[in-house]
């Protein structure tokens, strides 16, 4: 998703999807997305950074002042088409530059493919109002499960094959804070029949994880009572 690597186009999306990119998409599985960011923001500006085909914009624009971005001018063009109330432009994830700042950012499956993801958080942060939410969603690749999926991964571009942990120590460490995290269990089963479910209860082994994190207003803390109240709100749930 950033300059210099692979650019995502029709013939990625025609590789990597097997011409089922819908089927793989259903909506049920965006409505989920949307439910969980529903929880950190009622309306806005929202977002959804690597966009694809519009799948998750089409559900959250009848709840947030939607926008898209994406790598790909392919994508771009359909997300557009699909979407007509959303604005939807062309960029990587550095070449955002909005004029005002977003309510709630989104990121799902995008996040793996930058090779600087640590620099991408940190811009992405900066994008995003006090008090406002990134939403992401990666694979994982640290049990039994993680492991036989990988098998199954024909996508050349995911360039970080990493930890849940690992994910969750990456976005303390951008500045994100009241971090919590689901798991996602999630499997193309042919033709129309997708399976998807994000939960937490299965979050320690599931194949995918969903996070979220907070930017919080800067804080002048007084006294040894004040920080210590800031450290339990900002804990990892």
């Amino acid at each position: 998703m950033d300059r210099g690597e692979p650019l995502f186009e029709e013939e990625y999306f025609r590789d990597v999807y097997k011409a089922a990119y819908d089927e793989r998409n259903p909506r049920y599985k965006h409505r989920s997305y949307l439910r969980e960011v529903k929880y950190l923001a009622q309306g806005g500006r929202l977002l959804d950074v690597g966009c694809a085909y519009g799948a998750f914009l089409k559900e959250a624009v009848y709840e947030f002042e939607v926008h898209g971005c994406d790598i790909s001018s392919h994508a771009v063009k359909i997300a557009a088409e699909r979407v007509p109330a959303a604005t939807v432009f062309q960029s990587d994830v550095f070449g955002i530059q909005p004029i005002a700042k977003y309510d709630v950012i989104t990121c799902f499956d995008v996040l793996e493919h930058i090779s600087d993801v640590d620099r991408a958080l940190a811009h992405l942060l900066s994008l995003i109002k006090p008090r406002g939410a990134l939403v992401v969603t990666v694979p994982v690749y640290d049990t039994f499960v993680g492991r036989l999926v990988e098998t199954f991964d024909n996508d050349p571009t995911h360039v970080h094959k990493i930890s849940r942990y690992q994910w969750l120590g990456r976005l303390a460490a951008a500045g994100f804070q009241q971090i919590s995290w689901k798991g996602i269990l999630r499997f193309y089963l042919g033709g129309p029949f997708y399976l998807h479910y994000c939960g937490r209860f299965i979050r320690r082994f599931s194949p995918a994880i969903l996070l979220s994190g907070i930017r919080q207003v800067v804080l002048f803390l007084s006294t040894r009572d004040e920080f210590a109240n800031h450290m339990l709100s900002t804990a990892i749930l």
